[in-house]
């Protein structure tokens, strides 16, 4: 097959993009999550000769892994693909098995496919929710890490191993580099105390010691793990911030899980949240989903010419700020133009002072609850506002830390990648979060939870 190349500045095929991906196979776990299913619709779509895409699913709460990947694909963000390159989902070929477990308890048939046909592997599972057990954040985040090397170490062909984790595993630092941090804690020392304390929540903050979470500790953890084993892979870790909605392809505004920004954006925009943790001038480091996984296929297309690792931050707040204030002023601008509102929403309220904060949120959200809910009794209706506060609340505290600290996450290494493109692969993998005019992205965003999230459950 010809490859198409032009010259670079300094003489230098270049290889596209696409080109890169013809006639290979790429090993993807995570398939199922939000950002999976964008990055695999992306291969399919824009690396038109790619070979095949293997894709590890577990059966979930009695449904088969075959019945997984169909949920998968019936989702909206591959309808384009569908109308446009239908052939392209025969591509997907289902590997079933469990990344918590040892060899990913695969077949050995399965197993020998990945090993014989496999160049690249993104490696992008894991369990996000703040509020799980640290025993099993660990289990899936540090343990499922562990095994999917075992596996890509046997792998023949392989050209990269592609971890996916986030700009937060060193949220105990103000300034975040393109760098692999000393190790925060031993695995001997997280195990030891997870059997002697386990879910203990003072306990547990005295040992994460500065970091927000247990989840963002995992995520440290494996970055090491992932440094000091890697033997000779050749490895790239690709850390994107508060991931969000598709700014534009294959389906702007589209998003299917409610986390960290989009539920806090919501929940303001639905009068359900009136004030949060922080000041004005707090950067929400916030990027696109499909930027993500266009730099996550670029990083792994341009490789790693070196024996070291590259990790690139895939973020907003050291090229293209913006603050929590004003996104959530933006998203709720838009949101204002669509619909009624039981709470009305106002432009929210932000302090640093917890005595404030609760003050205000008695104020604001408490008391007008309380009256609604007094109304719908007079009416002869079942109460209900009290009871919507309490995840919105419990939310804005569980991401406390991340919108009362203002992050410089650098990315000197991430534009570096993004300046080698042409204007042919910058316009078919955009990922440069300069790029984002979030005047016009966040009502985008706010369209595309309404249309997404919201409507369907009407």
């Amino acid at each position: 097959m010809r490859i198409d190349l032009i010259k670079t500045s300094q003489g230098k095929p270049y290889e596209r993009v696409s080109d890169y991906y013809a006639g290979k196979s790429v090993f993807v776990t995570g398939g199922t999550g939000f950002l999976g299913k964008v990055l695999i619709e992306r291969l399919l779509y824009n690396c038109t000769d790619i070979e095949s895409i293997y894709v590890l699913i577990r059966g979930k709460k009695g449904f088969k892994s075959e019945n997984r990947l169909q949920q998968m694909l019936d989702v909206p963000v591959f309808d384009k693909l569908k109308a446009l390159k239908p052939n392209a989902l025969k591509k997907i070929i289902l590997i079933e098995g469990d990344i918590t477990k040892p060899d990913l308890d695969i077949k050995s048939s399965d197993e020998q496919k990945l090993i014989d046909n496999v160049s690249v592997v993104f490696h992008s599972a894991a369990t996000v929710r703040f509020v799980e057990s640290f025993e099993n954040i660990m289990k899936v985040n540090f343990e499922g890490t562990r095994h999917v090397m075992d596996l890509s170490k046997k792998i023949k062909n392989l050209e990269t191993f592609l971890y996916l984790s986030t700009c937060f595993s060193n949220a105990n630092k103000l300034v975040i580099d393109e760098t692999i941090y000393p190790k925060p804690k031993t695995i001997d020392e997280v195990y030891s105390f997870i059997d002697n304390y386990g879910d203990n929540s003072e306990a547990t903050e005295n040992f994460i010691n500065g970091y927000p979470n247990t989840y963002t500790l995992s995520k440290a953890l494996c970055e090491n793990y992932v440094d000091e084993n890697r033997g000779t892979m050749k490895t790239i870790i690709v850390r994107p911030s508060i991931v969000t909605p598709v700014l534009k392809e294959p389906l702007p505004g589209w998003q299917d899980s409610w986390v960290a920004a989009t539920a806090t954006f919501s929940d303001i925009a639905r009068g359900l949240t009136k004030v949060i943790y922080g000041d004005p001038n707090v950067v929400c480091d916030m990027i696109p989903v499909d930027y993500v996984c266009n730099f996550i296929i670029v990083a792994a297309a341009r490789g790693n010419p070196s024996d070291d690792i590259i990790v690139y931050n895939s973020c907003s707040s050291s090229s293209n700020p913006i603050t929590w204030k004003r996104g959530a002023d933006l998203y709720l601008g838009e949101s204002l133009r669509h619909g009624k509102y039981d709470l009305k929403p106002r432009p929210v309220e932000v302090s640093m002072s917890q005595l404030k904060v609760n003050l205000l949120t008695f104020i604001l959200q408490t008391t007008p609850s309380f009256l609604a809910d007094l109304w719908l009794r007079l009416k002869g209706e079942s109460p209900k506002y009290l009871k919507m506060q309490k995840r919105p609340v419990l939310l804005r505290d569980i991401l406390k830390y991340f919108s009362s600290t203002s992050y410089h996450i650098k990315s000197e290494n991430s534009q570096k990648l993004i300046e080698t493109l042409d204007k042919r692969d910058r316009a078919m993998f955009p990922c440069d979060p300069r790029t984002i005019a979030w005047q016009t992205y966040m009502p985008l965003f706010c369209r595309g939870i309404q249309k997404y999230l919201l409507k369907p459950k009407q």
